[in-house]
């Protein structure tokens, strides 16, 4: 085998164009799968980076009438005490703070925890030390994420026993944890102690590592006994009450998941594509050295001796893919990592990216995997090849036959996978052009929204200047006051959380049935309709004389004025409110607007005045409409904000398309991947399609040249080239069309208004394939009708 390889090697060096074109096609393919697997693999295939990981188990309590985990403090420190069942446990809780300390005032994703998260994990800081027990009694420790100690703290080591202040509490920053470091996601970017006793209020979450001995089944089947308990102790509010015990797996999002993985397979048909352009031009060069192997054969060569040389061959080409793949796919990697860290979240396990061992290991066996692959149609053609033929003629008898096949199989595999995707990459475009053209319910133009948050989620209500709620209304009344005298200001108003923040606050209200109708609600100040460009369908908005001291009033949108009084106009009429004894009047109708998330359809939705009722500020927006830019009134509007409250966090700065844009990333992102591959799968596929005419078009000289000698024209001639071309590309699309038809199915769960068999998608990539199909062939076969007849029947 060494001697082949050196054979190879130098056969090879002697066809430089042929062996560059090959390894530049093998590179193209090989190293975009490297580069998304590499990411593929960091985010959903490593074993998460924490001790024992595959003890760690996540608890969750829920109940039939909540979507929530209700687990009380009491209920978590009861389970801890099941050293039975659990080597250690921690419980936390996600909380949204105030960072004071660094060159500005910033809210940031914090996770308060008991102290023996850090020791459970078996995860040290990187600097200072992580929570340690003592912590949560102190309540004086802060560790940081690697991501923030660098943006707001520049790096520097000098950072340990730095004080900062966090929501009006001193801390001391105690450590910097691992830039790999994500605990429970990627959002979160300080840890702080957590102080529970069976009296501590509020809902926690919890993970635990099990005894060496206790299999993660037999602690589920234990705290089913134990959720039974709960329901026999308090029927009517543990009632269906469920506790599971599921191994622990970091939350990377089943949709970012998803996508992923189509990713994934959407550069395996790019690598797909490459492996049939490089086996059409090993085929191509196999049918040419008929002669050559039939000498070969005709001097003692075996048929082993013969496969050996051309996997021999193979392999080396491989190779060199292989190697230049590893180049393009760094170059590759860090295009898409600039491209996610553009992107407005943090997506999961970027730090892990890397073209490491085990990414190279995956390398190595696609380059044996596609070595073998594009060696078959070579193989073939040595296996059938009549030596006594092609010594006489140089191509084997019944080779033309066999060689014609395989060439057709190769265009109608080429045509098929670029097809898939051609359609995958127009649903996400298409589904992306959708969303952002479809009705949002507000005007987003000319406006600008920027977070000036109070208090925290686990602590609403801070101590000091806006422990009440008159306190925290008359300091957005005063940033109101300053920002609506600010030039270039049509409408500024404030809302407790803005649209498509992922986060809600709800009210229950009673169902025509009777049932509870738990409502998504939004404090806001008299200008937000304004501002936000939310059309009023009736009644009227909000005004100053809305306060606490005036009947309380609130406005609904269409969708819940229609699904409390159907065929009614509401305004005037009561809100049926659960938990509310006084008389809140509807006041308005507003339109549908978008809420959560840009794929969620409208639900019912309920606006209060801001200084009747105020909650949920640690989310608090201001939103202005400008008659200009609106980032031109930026660094004003932040004056005026701080001059009343210089420790007031400004945050989230963005117009509202740039938070519409924020929000629709995961479309975005994906059409984006899709689009180039869509590309790169019509570049290699043209290649090959000319490549294969274009050789086979040479193959058929002398019956060309017969042809033409008895009086066909280079019309007729062009379309029998065309024709034989056009018929494997035509079935290849139509195999491809029924497949796509079963596959896109798989992506109707990341499309928006668009049909996963979307005809006109359909359409626009079969004529797209065809239309590139018809440009590779024309060119080869317009030379070979209106070549020289003569000199074509005297090479024969």
């Amino acid at each position: 085998m060494h001697r082949d390889l050196l054979w190879a090697v130098r056969w090879l060096r002697k066809n430089p164009l042929f062996t560059l074109s090959v390894a530049a096609i093998l590179a193209l393919g090989i190293g975009a799968n490297t580069a998304v697997f590499s990411i593929v693999d960091a985010a959903l295939l490593r074993p998460l980076p924490y001790e024992s990981s595959g003890r760690l188990v996540r608890i969750e309590k829920t109940n039939p009438r909540t979507s929530y985990t209700i687990i009380s403090p009491a209920e978590y420190l009861a389970w801890a005490a099941r050293s039975d069942l659990f080597e250690t446990s921690a419980a936390w809780s996600r909380d949204f703070v105030t960072l004071t300390g660094g060159a500005e005032p910033d809210q940031i994703v914090a996770i308060r925890s008991t102290p023996g998260l850090f020791s459970m994990l078996g995860v040290r800081a990187r600097l200072g030390r992580g929570l340690v027990a003592g912590d949560e009694a102190a309540m004086g420790a802060a560790v940081l994420s690697d991501r923030l100690w660098r943006r707001l703290f520049h790096g520097d080591p000098a950072t340990i026993g730095r004080a900062v202040t966090v929501s009006g509490q001193a801390f001391t920053i105690a450590g910097v944890m691992p830039p790999e470091f994500e605990f429970p996601d990627s959002a979160v970017e300080m840890w702080l102690p957590l102080q529970l006793t069976p009296a501590s209020t509020g809902r926690v979450q919890v993970v635990a590592r099990t005894r060496r001995t206790v299999p993660i089944a037999a602690a589920q089947s234990a705290m089913t006994i134990v959720a039974r308990q709960l329901e026999r102790d308090d029927p009517q509010k543990n009632a269906g009450v469920q506790l599971t015990v599921t191994p622990w797996r970091d939350s990377v999002g089943e949709k970012y998941e998803r996508s992923l993985l189509f990713i994934l397979a959407a550069v395996g048909l790019v690598l797909l594509i490459a492996c049939a352009d490089v086996a059409g031009l090993l085929l191509s060069r196999a049918v040419g050295r008929q002669k050559e192997i039939a000498i070969r054969a005709s001097l003692g060569a075996g048929f082993w001796r013969v496969l050996r040389q051309l996997l021999a061959e193979s392999f080396v080409l491989a190779a060199l893919g292989s190697a230049a793949g590893i180049a393009v796919a760094y170059g590759t990697l860090q295009l898409l990592l600039k491209a996610v860290a553009a992107l407005p979240i943090a997506l999961p396990h970027v730090q892990r990216v890397a073209v490491d061992g085990r990414v190279l290991l995956f390398d190595l066996a696609v380059c044996l995997v596609m070595a073998f692959l594009f060696s078959l149609a070579p193989l073939l053609i040595a296996s059938k090849a009549d030596l006594q033929a092609a010594l006489r003629s140089g191509f084997g008898a019944g080779v033309p036959g066999t060689s014609k096949r395989i060439f057709s199989l190769l265009i109608a595999c080429e045509t098929g996978f670029a097809f898939l995707l051609l359609v995958a990459s127009g649903l996400m475009v298409r589904s992306l052009i959708r969303i952002q053209q479809t009705d949002k319910g507000f005007q987003p133009d000319h406006v600008l929204t920027m977070r000036v948050p109070i208090g925290t989620l686990t602590d609403p209500r801070p101590s000091g200047k806006y422990a009440t709620k008159p306190q925290q209304m008359a300091y957005y009344r005063a940033l109101l006051d300053r920002m609506e005298r600010v030039p270039g200001t049509r409408a500024v108003a404030v809302v407790n959380n803005m649209p498509l923040s992922s986060v809600n606050s709800v009210i229950n209200l009673v169902a025509r049935d009777g049932a509870e109708l738990p409502t998504s609600t939004r404090t806001v100040s008299p200008h937000y309709f304004a501002a936000m460009g939310i059309p009023l369908l009736s009644g009227r908005t909000f005004t100053n004389a809305d306060t606490s001291d005036a009947p309380l009033v609130a406005i609904v949108n269409e969708f819940l004025a229609r699904q409390l009084f159907p065929g009614r106009d509401p305004v005037g009429l009561p809100l049926p409110e659960a938990d509310h004894k006084d008389r809140v009047t509807i006041a308005g109708v507003v339109k549908n607007s978008w809420q959560l998330s840009y794929d969620q359809p409208p639900k019912g939705e309920v606006y209060l005045p801001y200084q009747q009722y105020i909650f949920a500020t640690f989310m608090s927006s201001v939103v202005a409409r400008t008659s200009g830019d609106p980032r031109a009134v930026v660094s004003t509007l932040r004056k005026e904000i701080w001059a009343v409250d210089p420790n007031q966090p400004v945050i989230k700065i963005a117009t509202l398309q740039d938070v519409i844009d924020d929000a629709i990333w995961r479309p975005r992102f994906s059409a984006w991947v899709f689009s180039i591959l869509g590309g790169l799968a019509l570049l290699l596929t043209s290649a090959g399609v000319y490549a294969v005419v274009a050789y086979t078009a040479g193959l058929r000289a002398r019956e060309v040249g017969i042809r033409v000698a008895l009086g066909a024209s280079p019309r007729a001639v062009m379309s029998l080239i065309l024709r034989d071309a056009m018929i494997p590309l035509i079935s290849g699309l139509a195999v491809s069309a029924a497949a796509a038809f079963l596959l896109t199915r798989l992506l109707a769960s990341l499309l928006y208004e668009v049909g996963a068999t979307d005809p006109v998608t359909f359409g626009g990539a079969a004529a797209v394939v065809l239309a590139i199909g018809a440009i590779a062939s024309a060119r080869p076969a317009w030379h070979a009708a209106t070549g020289d007849p003569l000199a074509a029947l005297r090479s024969e």
